[in-house]
């Protein structure tokens, strides 16, 4: 059987389907159950999909050994598909959505762009322990309770910090994880690296496009978000810094290693001229490359 997907193009529409009541039309907190929706879903506006698990229960998105398992939670941009649905059905579920008109011209719009989990795949979930998922819940719970008050001239900061507030704790929690799941990481870090090296010794530096944290995604199996953000917190480096020092490891080790000429090794690794790889090289190494070589 095909599965058929839903475009929600208005919180007022989402209301409707999950049968509640519209107390604004830019934002609202949707409280699931089993019932309610089978079908997937693309939504024109940011998503945020809190599951309470069953103790026993771990059947859920890219759980690990690692991991807490009180709860999941999910970020999603616009038009990112949902699947409300979950194997366990002793879950509970919360849906909180917002329309990007709601923080146009707020502080918040100005730094929805640093959560970047908002990019992560449903199998990059936060994983929360009962602590975090109280205090989750008491977040999205406070969207509703401003809501009722009414409409004005100060819902509209209110809500925004509430926002804020519930954004900050995902991502102070998303850094819990990536220290709870350090060994996990620190192999596809290995794993990256090694495919990296592959990568120069192949050659394809001569097509003068070095891997982005798209290539590591697609080759690691997980989002580009996620592997930067997991990079930054095991090396303090982005993709493109940390490709652009392992290419230099690799021209140190040519250099020590090998008899190959200092323009061999710049053309080698996709370097735009040898002058221009000389001058890197000193300026990061503090010596020429044929000092360095004589040297090591």
């Amino acid at each position: 059987m095909e599965t058929k997907i839903a475009k929600i193009e208005t919180i007022t529409q989402c209301n409707r389907l999950f049968s509640e009541k519209t107390l604004h039309p830019l934002i609202s907190l949707v409280t699931l159950s089993d019932t309610q929706c089978h079908n997937l879903l693309q939504m024109g506006f940011y998503s945020v999909l809190l599951k309470e698990h069953a103790v026993e229960c771990r059947c859920f998105c890219g759980w690990q050994e690692c991991d807490f398992s009180d709860g999941t939670l999910m970020f999603l941009p616009p038009w990112r598909t949902l699947d409300c649905n979950s194997p366990d059905r002793e879950a509970k579920g919360w849906l909180l959505c917002f329309h990007p008109d709601l923080i146009r011209g707020t502080w918040l719009e100005g730094r929805i762009g640093d959560y970047t989990f908002f990019g992560y795949r449903h199998s990059e979930a936060l994983h929360l322990s009962h602590r975090e998922l109280t205090l989750m819940k008491k977040c999205m719970e406070s969207v509703p309770e401003e809501l009722h008050r009414g409409v004005d001239e100060f819902s509209m900061a209110l809500i925004n910090n509430k926002l804020g507030e519930l954004l900050n704790y995902g991502a102070r929690f998303y850094k819990r994880q990536f220290i709870t799941r350090r060994e996990i990481n620190v192999e596809i870090i290995k794993n990256g690296e090694k495919l990296l090296e592959n990568w120069f010794f192949s050659g394809h530096a001569h097509e003068g496009r070095l891997p982005d944290a798209e290539w590591f995604a697609r080759m690691l199996n997980l989002s580009a978000a996620y592997f930067d953000d997991l990079l930054k917190h095991e090396t303090g480096m982005g993709t493109e810094e940390y490709v652009e020092l392992k290419r230099l490891d690799i021209a140190r080790e040519q250099l020590s290693r090998t008899g190959r000429s200092v323009a061999e090794i710049a053309g080698g690794l996709g370097y735009p001229s040898a002058q221009y790889f000389s001058c890197l090289f000193k300026k990061i190494t503090g010596l020429a490359p044929n000092e360095y070589r004589i040297l090591n």
